[in-house]
């Protein structure tokens, strides 16, 4: 794990400075008592997709430019597998060689090992639940999806979903989420959630989940038994707070609608989701699988707040004309599930990542 590796360093840094870097800097510190000496971030040329916004220093530790960092550094690349495609060739034209890759699997490893130390979102006991558990999971796509490398085959309790599906002519799935109940024709606004919304009015398994073509949920039936009513992947940790990662994607005006629809249809909870904004911790991805009841609540209170921003359109116009309402969608799955950490018995496990 990376904090074997690090353990046999005298210095390093972080290469990244969002929430991949930021877990990793918690992490890594709490485990090992070490600090890297510094984050770094660079934009290899020609690089469109690279992470923008980012701060100047992190608890006091500096963010800094790559080009600044000696050829001989130990550097931990705690990005996204994503942009690690680009970073790590990247790294080794220039000379850096003493390089550090966290995948996905990594994260998971250095993040589950953290969380357990501290007590808090425990993992999903494997083996201790039955195989023939009705559980389907919904893996989400669009006809405008980037190619991937590589796809694993679905598993048995795996089926894919094709968001959007009223708005174009391609056919990428057997199943189309502009059938039964729907609200396919908004999937502009909605992204993903149109295929979750589907799911929701047009399913009845006990257990249902959500999962990207490109970002699976490893949930297996024999996790789920009667001490589990969520699997979530673990979240991310965001510097200062959730309100800034969610503007990164978005803008003010956005958030002000947010808030206002939090207000208006959930007023008793709305300090607790202003708390919980402003606090440290993000799911992301609207990774989900749940028991049905559960997943069919968490449906009627998400659509709930949605729609009444879509009533805020004519003050906020970005709510219809962009996909804002996709990057609300996350910030919600956090409200919702962080809201009820102690009411539903909510356990975690890793996500996958496909290039």
């Amino acid at each position: 794990m990376v904090t074997d590796w690090i353990k046999e360093t005298d210095k390093f840094i972080l290469y990244g400075a969002q929430v991949i870097a930021v877990g990793a800097y918690t992490a890594i510190k709490h485990l090992t008592g070490r600090e890297p000496e510094s984050f770094a971030v660079g934009k290899p040329r020609g690089i469109v997709s690279f992470p923008t916004g980012n701060p100047e220093e992190i608890e006091g530790i500096p963010v800094r430019s790559i080009e600044e960092i000696a050829k001989d550094t130990y550097i931990v690349v705690a990005v996204t597998e994503l942009i690690q495609e680009e970073v790590l060739p990247f790294l080794r034209e220039n000379g850096y060689k003493n390089v550090f890759a966290l995948t996905q699997h990594e994260e998971h490893l250095l993040m589950a090992a953290y969380f357990s130390d501290v007590g808090e979102f425990p993992l999903a006991e494997k083996g201790t639940g039955a195989d023939e558990t009705d559980l389907m999971l919904y893996e989400v796509m669009n006809d405008r999806d980037k190619a991937l490398s590589h796809h694993p085959k679905l598993l048995s309790y795996e089926r894919s979903i094709q968001a959007g599906a009223m708005l174009t002519g391609m056919r990428i799935a057997d199943i189309t989420d502009d059938t039964g109940t729907n609200i396919s024709e908004r999937n502009r606004m909605y992204c993903e959630m149109t295929a979750v919304y589907w799911v929701w009015k047009n399913t009845n398994h006990s257990w249902v989940g959500i999962e990207h073509y490109r970002r699976h949920l490893l949930v297996t039936p024999d996790m789920l038994n009667e001490d589990v009513d969520v699997i979530l992947p673990l979240p991310y940790i965001c510097y200062p707070n959730e309100v800034s990662q969610f503007l990164r994607f978005t803008t003010e005006d956005i958030l002000e609608a947010l808030l206002k629809a939090l207000k208006a249809v959930c007023p008793m909870d709305y300090d607790r989701f202003h708390e919980i904004l402003y606090g440290k911790y993000q799911y992301t991805y609207n990774l989900v699988c749940a028991r049905r009841e559960v997943f069919d609540e968490y449906c009627r209170w998400f659509f709930s707040i949605t729609e009444y921003m879509e009533t805020l359109g004519d003050e906020f116009p970005k709510i219809r004309e962009t996909r804002a309402l996709s990057y609300v969608a996350e910030v919600l799955t956090n409200l919702y599930f962080m809201r009820h950490q102690k009411d539903l018995r909510i356990c975690h496990t890793e996500r996958a990542i496909y290039t």
